[in-house]
């Protein structure tokens, strides 16, 4: 799987172990990309945006999973609309 292209509901499926190992792999591959521009020219620039936001959402399914809420994907329509709601 691509971590580039990770979506919410894919990252739903995952418990905390592969989210952790998703974590890592993220914080990994943009650290190598980081290098690749100090040292020269790299092809590989555009990725960055891309990983920021699937670490971004890595960490926020792991964060709801600690505060034990559901998130609903969907984007601000759906935070509009409660997309958040407590586990009973």
């Amino acid at each position: 799987m691509e971590p580039q292209k990770l979506k919410i509901e894919e990252l739903k499926s995952f418990d905390a172990a592969k989210l952790r190992e998703t974590e890592n792999d993220i914080r990994r591959q943009l650290h190598e990309i980081r290098m690749d521009i100090y040292s020269g020219p790299s092809k590989h620039t555009g990725k960055i945006r891309g990983l920021r936001r699937s670490l971004a959402r890595v960490l926020t399914m792991q964060h709801a999973a600690s505060l034990g809420v559901v998130v609903v994907a969907g984007g601000a329509r759906a935070a509009s609309k409660k997309s958040v709601t407590t586990k009973k």
